[in-house]
């Protein structure tokens, strides 16, 4: 009688241990690669839109944003860029054709990168995904935005 009970015991206790762990994984998993922390508009110049990648092809964007940024003692000032990924395909075709345009996108930033979401740039440790395209300016006075 004694050894089933202690049986029963052990056997709930590992369950309950199990579950909080399998609970947990999945919480940080989800936390770091799937929650939207942060969503937003950016406003700038569509530089350079291409599909690309090995296993998985996706659509990668950057945009030149206005104004400078100061980054560092060799190279002090640069521009404010914006890289992004596509994964709609309708949005990816619309801004392959508006290279050099000003437009205005809709944005949600992941903490981190999945390699089937988009690339993985080297200044960013998330990842911004385009969702959507707000607006593109129809004048563009001299062909490329600038």
């Amino acid at each position: 009688m004694g050894f089933k009970f202690e049986w029963n015991r052990k056997r709930k206790i590992i369950t309950i241990v199990s579950l909080v762990l399998f609970f947990s994984l999945f919480c940080f998993i989800y936390f770091r690669y799937y929650f939207v922390y942060s969503e937003g508009t950016r406003v700038g110049i569509l530089y350079k839109f291409s599909k690309k990648g090995v296993v998985f092809k996706t659509h990668e964007g950057e945009m030149v944003l206005p104004g400078i940024r100061f980054k560092s003692n060799t190279a002090p000032v640069s521009s404010n860029m914006f890289y992004f990924s596509v994964r709609d395909e309708k949005i990816a075709k619309t801004l392959m054709q508006n290279q050099g345009a000003e437009i205005e996108v809709h944005y949600v930033y992941y903490f981190r990168p999945l390699p089937w979401r988009g690339d993985r740039y080297e200044n960013e440790k998330g990842q911004y995904i385009v969702d959507y395209i707000i607006k593109i300016k129809n004048q563009n006075p001299n062909g490329y935005g600038l």
